[in-house]
């Protein structure tokens, strides 16, 4: 056995080192294929390896649901249950993996008896010795042990780990147990940080997609569910042609402007933002691009079924591909109110209506100036592009605070542990 001394903040911590072999002792588990599992209905829970890879966290707090999934023949579950259960404080690592993800671990937490068993592709075991509950979940995930197994990967397309090899690596871990519950409950609090914000985000998300829903007129109606105090009047039915006009011309005198792509989710971005080395479009001759001056909308007809829309507040002209449509509105539309009545499915309505072509359907401009929308007071427009930019806004910061603390555990991760 290694002993190290690692300075942690003001504190100096003693971190001792074994084999993997003399720390844990390995369990069985089953191969049954999705098809013989339930999200639903079960008496006994089955630790799927695919679920290791993409859903579980480190720790997995089996009495909580996280929606583990049941054995569906009971007869099976119960032999499966009897021979090799798991308990509090199991390891179970996913043996096989797409990439070099194979090795992800889980450590379970559970402390009301939970009837649960490893699945497929799954390497279970038990400590051998004591460990701070949580600590192992995030340490046999963390950058300094899951690179000692990257020498050990075998296969091409699918990437595989035996337990022969899992057994060639060194356990660290600070000597004292305080110490090991320390760094398990710094990360437990970033993860329930992280969930908080996840739950925050889809939140929002599911408001501004019910907002779409109900703020704006639909089929058959004249004026929208949910209205702002005040605005009684009904909406009117205008043409596309009547507010809309095509605006982009040729860059013919090759305009040293700066090249912009429609991203579905962020709309207006830089080709080089977009592109690695701004894309193989970087290349092309600029002559043949649209200028795009601010205030104006552009999108590819070939992907705007899928949001390939984008409004340009910019300060400065830009060009875009000759593939974009580009246009402008009239006085009588407030700009931002069309952009999220493009979110809605009315719009997605009148695309598979009107769009056309063979293996690749296309929404041309002309196409859009024959569809229609119901419009309010310009003064309600403001009205409702105001509330759906503030909700925007709180995504935006909600996205970036969860990004943030992704980034801080994935660094902690990489540094916390020797």
């Amino acid at each position: 056995m290694n002993t190290k001394y690692i300075h942690i903040g003001k504190s100096t911590i003693l971190w001792e080192k074994t084999s993997f072999s003399r720390a844990f002792k390995f369990l069985k588990n089953n191969s049954l294929s999705r098809a013989e599992l339930s999200d639903d209905n079960g008496n006994v829970k089955n630790i799927h390896y695919g679920d290791i890879l993409i859903k579980f966290s480190e720790c997995l707090y089996a009495d909580e649901g996280n929606s583990i999934p049941y054995i569906i023949n009971d007869n099976i579950a119960y032999k499966l249950l009897k021979l090799s259960p798991l308990i509090n404080g199991d390891i179970v690592f996913a043996d096989a993996a797409e990439d070099n993800t194979v090795g992800k671990c889980i450590e379970i937490i559970t402390h009301n008896d939970t009837d649960l068993v490893a699945g497929l592709h799954t390497i279970p075991c038990r400590p051998t010795i004591k460990f701070a509950e949580g600590y192992l979940g995030y340490y046999l995930n963390s950058t300094a042990f899951h690179n000692q197994l990257l020498q050990y990967i075998q296969g091409t397309k699918i990437s595989s780990i035996s337990k022969k090899s899992i057994c060639q690596t060194i356990i660290s871990y600070p000597s004292e147990i305080i110490n090991q519950q320390k760094i398990a409950s710094y990360f437990q609090s970033l993860d329930s940080l992280i969930q908080s914000t996840s739950k925050k985000l889809a939140s929002l998300k599911q408001i501004k997609v019910a907002s779409l829903q109900s703020m704006f007129p639909q089929e058959g109606e004249t004026v929208p569910k949910v209205r702002f105090n005040g605005f009684e009047e009904e909406w009117i039915c205008v043409l596309f042609k009547e507010i809309t006009y095509k605006t982009g011309i040729k860059n013919s005198e090759n305009l040293s402007l700066e090249s912009y792509s429609i991203s579905n989710e962020l709309g207006f971005i830089p080709q080089n933002k977009q592109f690695e080395n701004g894309g193989t479009m970087s290349k092309a001759d600029k002559r043949m691009y649209y200028i795009v001056s601010p205030k104006s909308f552009a999108y590819n007809p070939a992907r705007i079924n899928v949001g390939s829309l984008g409004y340009y507040q910019g300060e400065r002209d830009v060009i875009v591909s000759s593939l974009y449509e580009v246009f402008k509105t009239s006085d009588i539309v407030d700009d931002l109110f069309l952009f999220y009545w493009f979110k809605t499915n009315i719009f997605k309505r009148m695309i598979e209506q009107y769009q056309e072509g063979g293996v690749r359907l296309y929404f041309f401009f002309d196409k859009l100036q024959k569809c229609q929308i119901k419009v309010p007071s310009l003064q309600e427009q403001q009205k409702i592009a105001s509330y759906f930019y503030n909700l925007d806004k709180q995504i935006s910061l909600q996205t970036q605070r969860l990004e943030k603390l992704k980034q801080i555990k994935a660094a902690c991760l990489d540094k916390m542990f020797v």
